[in-house]
C-alpha cells in the first residue's frame, strides 16, 4: 500500500550574531558607564531575539489519514496537489494519503479510527449509515459521478430507452444504482434489462459478452478508444445526464463524531482538498503537474492517461448544479436525494435514507472567498 505524507513545516530562526559582534567592538572603546548601557541594551536585544526564536518554533501539525476512492490515479490529483503544494500544512494538518481499491472498506477504516477521512460517493455514505457507521459528507468534488455506459452501435442502442432485453455489464455492489435509476427515468423497468456482473476491466465488452459495459469517464472509456473503437461509429456513450440525472461522485467523508469533536480538522481537510482541485483545474500547466504528482506517488502509471483523467475530473467538477453556480464543492440536497433514491431502487438500502442527515454544508460554506470559484471552462 502506497502512502504519502505531507512535509513537516520548517521554521526560520533569526539570529543577531552579526549585531552582537559589532556591539563587542564598541564595548572595547567605551567607558564603564557606556559599557553598562551597552550591556543592558544587548541584554534587552538578546531577550527580544529569544522571544522571536520562541515564536518561530514549528507549529505542531495534527496527523490525519485520508483514504482515496481508488488506487492512485488522476482521479485524486487535487488531493495530491494539496499535499505537495502545502495546502494541508497551511491548515495545520500532517496528512497521509492512503490509496483505495476493491478490497478497501473506507467506512470500516473510519469506524475503527484507522483513518479520519475518506472519499466515497453519497450512495456509499447512505449504505454505510444503514450499516451503523455514522459517516457524513462535508464536500463534493465531482457533481457527476463519472459513470457511463459504452454501447456497441451494432446493437441498435441509441439511448437509455433501448436497453430493454439487452445485456448490460455493471459493477455490482453499488455500480448498478446509477444505470438502473437512469433506465427507470427513461421509461424502462429495471427487471426488463439483463444486468450482468462486470469485472474491473473491459474484457467482457471486447469479447461481446455485453451489449453495453460500465465505464468511468476518466478510465475505462479511454481504454475502449485506445483499442481502436471510434465514438459514434463503433460505440455510443450513454450518460446519466442524458436523462437529467446528476448523482454526485467523490465526496469528502468523515464520522459525525469527528465533526463534533474536531471541526477545525474537518475544515482543514475540506479547504485543502478544494483548494488543491481548484489549483489543478485552473490551467493546462497545473493539470499536467497534478497528473505528475500521481505518477510520482505510483511510478508505474501512464502520465498521458493521468492527464486525461485529470481533464475528465475537472469537467465533472464543473458540471450539473456546480456549473450553474460556478462554485466547487457544493452539497445540493436534490442531488443527494437522487443518490439515496438510486441506492434504494438498486436494493442497496432496505428503507429510505434520512437524506439530510448524510451531509453537512457548514464547512464548504466557511471556505475563504475565492477558493471555491470555478475559474475554468470545459
Amino acid at each position: 500500500m502506497i502512502a504519502l505524507k505531507s512535509r513537516g513545516r520548517r521554521a526560520r530562526v533569526w539570529t543577531a550574531a552579526a549585531m552582537v559582534g559589532a556591539a563587542s567592538l564598541v564595548l572595547v572603546s567605551c567607558s564603564s558607564d557606556s559599557s553598562n548601557e551597552s550591556a543592558s541594551a544587548e541584554s534587552e536585544s538578546s531577550s527580544s531575539d529569544a522571544e522571536t526564536d520562541t515564536s518561530s518554533e514549528p507549529t505542531e501539525l495534527t496527523k490525519v489519514t485520508y483514504v482515496m476512492p481508488w488506487v492512485t490515479q488522476g482521479e485524486e490529483a487535487g488531493q495530491y496537489a494539496a499535499l505537495r503544494n502545502g495546502y494541508f500544512e497551511e491548515e495545520g494538518l500532517d496528512v497521509e494519503i492512503v490509496p483505495g481499491g476493491p478490497d478497501i472498506r473506507a467506512g470500516a477504516l473510519l469506524a475503527s479510527d484507522s483513518a479520519q477521512f475518506a472519499t466515497m460517493n453519497p450512495a456509499a455514505i447512505y449504505t454505510n449509515r444503514a450499516e451503523g457507521i455514522p459517516v457524513v459528507g462535508v464536500g463534493v468534488m465531482n457533481q457527476g459521478d463519472g459513470l457511463l455506459l459504452v454501447c456497441k452501435t451494432s446493437t441498435g442502442i441509441t439511448g437509455w430507452q433501448d436497453l430493454a432485453g439487452k445485456k448490460i455489464g455493471v459493477w455490482l455492489g453499488g455500480g448498478e444504482a446509477g444505470p438502473q435509476a437512469a433506465v427507470v427515468k427513461a421509461g424502462v423497468a429495471v427487471d426488463d434489462v439483463e444486468w450482468l456482473p462486470q469485472k474491473f476491466s473491459m474484457e467482457e465488452f471486447f469479447q461481446d459478452a455485453f451489449d453495453c459495459a460500465s465505464a468511468m469517464e476518466w478510465n475505462e472509456k479511454h481504454i475502449v478508444y485506445r483499442e481502436g473503437y471510434e465514438p459514434g461509429k463503433d460505440v455510443i456513450e450513454l450518460r446519466q445526464s442524458d436523462v437529467d440525472q446528476f448523482l454526485p461522485g467523490d465526496s469528502i467523508v468523515t464520522l459525525e463524531s469527528t465533526v463534533a469533536e474536531n471541526p477545525e480538522m474537518v475544515q482543514g481537510i475540506t479547504t485543502g482538498t478544494m483548494r488543491g482541485w481548484q489549483w489543478v483545474c485552473s490551467s493546462e500547466e497545473n493539470r499536467l503537474a497534478g497528473a505528475q504528482y500521481t505518477v510520482d506517488a505510483a511510478p508505474d502509471l501512464d502520465l498521458d492517461l493521468q492527464v486525461i483523467q485529470v481533464n475528465e475530473m475537472c469537467d465533472l467538477i464543473n458540471s450539473g448544479p456546480a456549473a450553474k453556480d460556478k462554485l466547487i464543492g457544493g452539497l445540493y440536497p436534490d442531488s443527494w436525494q437522487a443518490s439515496a433514491d438510486a441506492a434504494l431502487s438498486a436494493g442497496q438500502l432496505e428503507e429510505p435514507a434520512d437524506v439530510s442527515a448524510g451531509f453537512r454544508t457548514e464547512f464548504i460554506d466557511a471556505m475563504p472567498d475565492g477558493l471555491r470559484d470555478i475559474n475554468w471552462t470545459n
